[in-house]
């Protein structure tokens, strides 16, 4: 396992740590919603139901037993006494027999709503009560029916009906009583649920929260270690001996990073060999270029940042900015190439741009327009990245606020056209006569001043003619526009 996780992407081992916290909450919040959705159904259940008995709790018995003492005082039949709509002093009378069935019917629904087996049991009872009742209103009517004396009919509605409605009123008082007190169970259920959640919940947060730390613990080392590794090795580089090498045990961008890196030294040291051999000046001009760009100190700063990002948790950047680091390397080694197509160097430059803005992000803007029809070409490698990086260094970074480089592309005839444009400090008059003049090669005072961009008019001139090259225009305070300007045509077909 310990071998895989080194195999992770760095994606992937940040996923691991968001899933460690995230999955055992979404377990937690499932359960505790779960919890309250059955305490919240069964108080509901129990609330419909004593809502319904208690429909019949108060009006049961003085309905029905009104409208019988009315047929028994009035002589008529039970069924002529009251329709369920009509009420006499203030008591709604009702058909008895039709009043039974429907306290049937109800007993019935009461017996689905019951919320424990009690009071199932109970709305029976009250059913056979019913029948009773039943039974003793029919012997009634067929007393009033027969004529017997008012005495009689009034003695056995008292003993008999009025007996047997005050037992139905009370069995659905009892039952009201049994569901009622089912809101304690009820209560006594969730009191317990809420403790274990309680428990629950606590264990689930230690517990997340200690595979989230070690996690994070072992994904910061996985990423500071090698990183820091690197930084060593690029003192050693900036100090002249590029046969180190470095290894990483893992699948991951650093990876990624560190091979580049071999890469990196190895070809830096082919090319300070080749320098030391070659006399010819036009490759003298260009490995020295190429030198000046794999700067290890730009690389070295760079790695300090990422690990300055690493150790805050920020992990977007960290992957942002080794991408960027990885594809700047990429196209700057080129396999060895001196050329490359507009596009990669579009590319190069773009990569550049973002690990600077990073750096700069307070001072730095920039904005790549190029059209596309011009990527296919083949140009010197390192043709716009030298003036990028004059335009940051000597133009924005001198002025007070925020600056912004655009850097477009296009073709114009048999021409294609670059521009770096900022809108930086800018030069004087006698500041622009003195770049113009190293860059003819007539003015030799600060040698490293302008070194970079005189290489690049140096190269475009030997590739493309003395025409071609690049053509600077500047005013104080107001900002810097580089103008290249070389033929569209693949320069291998020039060499």
């Amino acid at each position: 396992m310990k071998v895989k996780y080194k195999n992770w992407s760095i994606n992937k081992k940040l996923l691991s740590i968001s899933l460690s916290a995230f999955l055992p909450m979404v377990i937690l919040a499932a359960y505790l919603i779960v919890s309250l959705n059955n305490a919240a159904s069964a108080y509901s259940e129990i609330t419909k139901s004593i809502a319904y008995a208690n429909r019949y709790v108060k009006d049961f018995k003085s309905r029905l037993d009104y409208s019988v003492y009315l047929a028994v005082v009035s002589n008529k039949q039970l069924k002529e006494v009251g329709d369920g709509v009509t009420t006499v002093n203030g008591v709604v009378t009702v058909n008895p027999y039709d009043y039974i069935t429907e306290m049937e019917e109800a007993c019935d629904k009461m017996t689905q709503n019951a919320t424990v087996p009690l009071t199932q049991s109970q709305a029976g009872r009250i059913k056979n009560s019913l029948s009773s009742l039943r039974f003793c209103v029919q012997d009634l009517d067929k007393q009033i029916k027969e004529r017997t004396s008012y005495d009689e009919r009034m003695e056995y509605f008292n003993s008999n009906v009025k007996d047997l409605t005050t037992l139905v009123e009370t069995g659905i008082q009892d039952y009201v009583y049994l569901e009622t007190s089912n809101f304690v169970t009820v209560q006594t259920e969730l009191n317990r649920n809420n403790r274990n959640s309680t428990i629950l919940a606590v264990g689930v947060a230690i517990v997340a929260m200690s595979i989230s730390l070690l996690l994070s613990g072992r994904a910061a080392r996985s990423v500071t270690r090698p990183i820091r590794d690197l930084c060593d090795l690029t003192e050693k580089v900036a100090g002249g001996d590029f046969s180190v090498k470095t290894q990483v045990e893992a699948g991951d961008e650093i990876a990624v990073l560190t091979r580049s890196f071999n890469d990196m030294t190895e070809e830096i040291g082919i090319l300070v060999d080749d320098i030391r051999k070659k006399q010819e000046n036009l490759r003298i001009i260009e490995n020295r270029l190429l030198q000046e760009q794999i700067n290890p100190h730009f690389l070295y700063n760079t790695l300090d940042a990422i690990v300055w990002l690493a150790e805050e948790n920020k992990s977007a950047e960290v992957v942002k900015m080794v991408t960027s680091l990885s594809d700047f390397f990429r196209t700057t080694l080129s396999r060895g190439h001196d050329y490359i197509t507009v596009k990669e160097e579009r590319t190069h430059i773009e990569s550049y741009l973002e690990i600077q803005q990073f750096r700069y992000q307070d001072i730095l803007d920039y904005e790549i327009q190029m059209d596309e029809e011009i990527y296919g070409y083949i140009i010197p490698k390192l043709t716009l990245q030298p003036l990028v990086e004059n335009a940051l260094y000597h133009g924005i970074k001198n002025k007070r606020g925020k600056g912004k480089i655009l850097i477009t592309g296009k073709k114009q005839g048999d021409k294609i056209i670059f521009q770096v444009i900022d809108n930086g400090k800018g030069m004087t008059e006698e500041e622009l006569n003195s770049l113009r003049k190293k860059m003819a090669g007539t003015d030799t005072g600060d040698e490293a001043k302008g070194f970079g961009v005189s290489n690049v008019n140096q190269r475009i001139k030997y590739y493309y003619g003395g025409e071609y090259g690049v053509f600077f225009e500047s005013k104080e305070n107001e900002g810097t526009n580089a103008t290249i300007i070389i033929a569209a045509k693949n320069i291998q077909l020039l060499s």
